[in-house]
């Protein structure tokens, strides 16, 4: 059984394009350089825009007064080797404070390259002149510095302090301080990671408190060189340098004092105030795996995948090839269409974490037997059981739906969004651990908008995402409104802000050339982040974790077929680190297996290799299962208590589970037999 479980998560990882020998994810920061002025009288206020093939992906704050800004905003995509990925940067200076419109905005300039380019320049870094009209010319350069990621799960709590800080305006005024971090690259460069507010005439200034994720700060390294700079602000953007200090994150947290020097003209060194450490906690957050992977007495929160099909005239005549819903259900000839591919990759990702796999599906914008036109209407014709049982279900649903209702229109969201919100409501009363996932497929423009805003807003409250998907060829614009990753957020028609983003918005067309996945790849990225926000918002934990012993067993390549018994260790990154438990793995099998069942094991355990930041990585994927974020995964409950197979290669076909980001590690290991005593290892740091 372990052996198809693993087989079942190898094909689902190929499935969504997320398992890639050739796949990373890398995470860049932007920074400019001679800007052209655009304002008469001021500096630039510069901005920058990212769009990966075409699609936005995010912006960067706003640096005012200032021609060559270092952006602190840190973007973080997946990197594909077999796949053309153009970047393309737009460079603005502000005019209109705060407009999300780009319209009210001067373009500086854009850049362009291919993330291969990005990937294979010295150093990962790479510089280009702005163009504007495709002409070259005096509009400054942007620089791009890429660096693979190293996920981890921990966050920094910090606050620092200021000590007889240099002052720097004279003798009837006192420095405006604050601060920037920056850490370290392989080529001896420094990118800024983080910029703290200033405050105002104190040269003994104390800085709020803020947080951090260790990965944006170091990238998952608690020995990586910072560099803490101090600055006094000025108004029009050339702020002075009051002194710096290099330090690290597994020094900050001992909370020392560290001495600020400025470095005069000639490279001459003056001591220049301290900088004291207040506060520097290292923890953990709870990663979306917490919530979903198996705890004890099957308590693991479960996705309900809810589904919403556009059956509007728009989509054209379901009979004609070449039309929206049409279905070729005799075989050969053309692919599935556009609904029949989103279902398949999205329900087929999405029913892997929902234990009886049955989904409720329903249709809106049609015409039924009774010539009346409903916006929510069940696809197996069953109104008081509208669940159908896994992918294949819902298609035939589906298909049957097409020849029992006649399309009409209009476009209308509120009522199917109100049927989910009701379903998700009934398992909050009924303590159920559910997170329902509305899909809506659909081909045109929605006429209901703000009765949708209003149940948009409703279901922010309940255990809830809702998944657009566009087909066809329209603009969309509506649906992208409905999407707020633009930072405005959604308000109902009293004026009430949604308390947390939980649409997702994605055109079909933009992924239908691309490898197999991506589609459910770019669909569901965002919603372990609405899940954990909704966890958060509701101080909801995560549940226990369940210890669980295997035994392990096979012929191991035609060996014994010994049987061992294994033990599950669980260690977070920062005690990997500190290396508590180097010598318990790395070093625990240095003495002769006692049989193939250990040997095999042993081979596993000896290809893991540690990371700088302390979690452990396994080089054989059939050992590991790995993800962050939606995705298949193999957890150590499905191993059960019986024996173990072995691939061909005699690795055991078990799974190393980790939670998202490799921060923890649960390792399956042979126990000695009481007769044989316990193992001796050598006790050695892990580098």
């Amino acid at each position: 059984m372990a052996a198809a479980v693993i087989a079942q998560g190898d094909a689902a990882y190929e499935a969504t394009g997320t398992f890639s020998d050739c796949h990373s994810s890398v995470e860049f920061f932007i920074s400019a350089s001679g800007l052209k002025k655009m304002d008469t009288f001021s500096n630039s206020d510069a901005f920058c825009v990212v769009y990966i093939n075409g699609i936005e992906v995010g912006r960067t704050e706003v640096v005012y007064d200032n021609q060559s800004p270092h952006f602190t905003k840190q973007f973080q995509l997946d990197y594909f080797f077999e796949e053309v990925q153009d970047v393309l940067i737009l460079c603005y200076d502000e005019d209109r404070k705060g407009s999300h419109d780009l319209n009210h905005h001067d373009l500086q300039g854009e850049f362009r390259c291919t993330m291969a380019e990005l990937m294979c320049s010295d150093g990962s870094t790479l510089t280009k002149q702005l163009t504007k009209k495709g002409r070259s010319g005096n509009h400054g350069s942007i620089t791009l510095h890429a660096e693979e990621m190293q996920m981890c799960s921990e966050f920094l709590s910090f606050q620092l302090a200021g000590k007889k800080l240099v002052n720097k305006d004279g003798m009837f005024g006192k420095s405006d301080p604050f601060f920037t971090i920056k850490r370290s690259r392989e080529d001896g460069s420094w990118i800024p990671v983080y910029k703290s507010i200033h405050i105002m005439n104190n040269l003994n200034p104390t800085w709020p408190g803020d947080m951090l994720s260790v990965q944006q700060l170091a990238n998952g390294d608690m020995h990586r060189p910072l560099r803490i700079e101090v600055w006094d602000y000025e108004k029009d953007g050339k702020h002075d340098a009051m002194g710096a200090v290099e330090t690290s994150l597994a020094e900050m947290v001992e909370r020392p004092q560290l001495a600020v020097v400025e470095t005069k003209k000639g490279g001459k060194k003056k001591a220049a105030g301290h900088i004291k450490v207040l506060q520097a906690d290292v923890f953990k957050q709870h990663t979306f795996l917490d919530y979903i992977r198996g705890g004890a007495q099957n308590q693991a929160w479960e996705l309900n995948m809810v589904v919403g099909i556009d059956f509007t005239g728009s989509n054209g005549n379901p009979a004609q090839p070449g039309t929206l819903h049409y279905c070729n259900l005799q075989g050969g000839g053309a692919p599935p269409n556009p609904y029949e591919q989103t279902i398949t990759g999205l329900a087929s990702v999405l029913e892997q974490y929902d234990s009886d796999q049955q989904l409720p599906c329903y249709g809106f914008g049609a015409r039924g037997p009774d010539r009346k036109v409903s916006h929510c209407f069940p696809l197996n014709g069953n109104p008081q059981n509208p669940y159908v049982h896994g992918v294949q279900g819902v298609l035939n649903a589906y298909h049957h739906a097409l020849t029992q209702w006649g399309l009409s229109g209009p476009t209308n969201f509120a009522q199917i969004i109100g049927a989910a919100s009701s379903m998700s409501q009934r398992h909050v009363q009924q303590q159920k651990k559910t997170y329902t996932i509305l899909l809506i497929i659909t081909d045109g423009a929605i006429t209901d908008m703000q009765a949708t805003k209003n149940a948009i807003v409703a279901a922010a409250a309940l255990p809830m995402s809702i998944i657009i998907v566009g087909v066809g060829n329209e603009q969309f614009d509506a649906m992208t409104e409905l999407d707020g990753d633009e930072g405005m957020g959604l308000h109902n028609s009293q004026g009430v802000k949604t308390p947390r983003d939980i649409v997702q918005f994605v055109r079909f067309n933009d992924f239908a050339q691309a490898a197999p996945g991506r589609l459910a790849k770019e669909a569901l990225h965002e919603l372990p982040g609405q899940m954990m926000k909704y966890f958060k918002s509701h101080n909801i934990e995560p549940p226990p974790v369940q210890a669980h012993a295997a035994q392990i067993g096979g012929s191991g390549g035609g060996g014994g077929g010994g049987v061992a018994t294994a033990q599950v260790i669980e260690v977070s990154a920062q005690e990997a680190a500190m290396g508590s438990l180097g010598a318990q793995v790395l070093q625990a099998h240095k003495r002769e297996p006692a049989d193939d069942a250990q040997r095999a094991l042993v081979r596993a355990v000896e290809s893991l290799s540690m990371s700088t930041s302390g979690a452990f990585r396994m080089k054989r994927r059939r050992a590991l299962c790995l993800h962050s974020g939606v995705g298949a995964e193999t957890n150590l409950s499905s191993v059960g208590s019986g024996p173990v197979p072995f691939d061909p290669t005699g690795m055991p076909m078990l799974s190393i589970s980790a939670s998202s980001g490799c921060s923890k590690a649960a390792l399956l290991l042979p126990s000695p037999s009481p007769m044989e005593g316990p193992p001796e290892p050598t006790l050695t740091q892990p580098s």
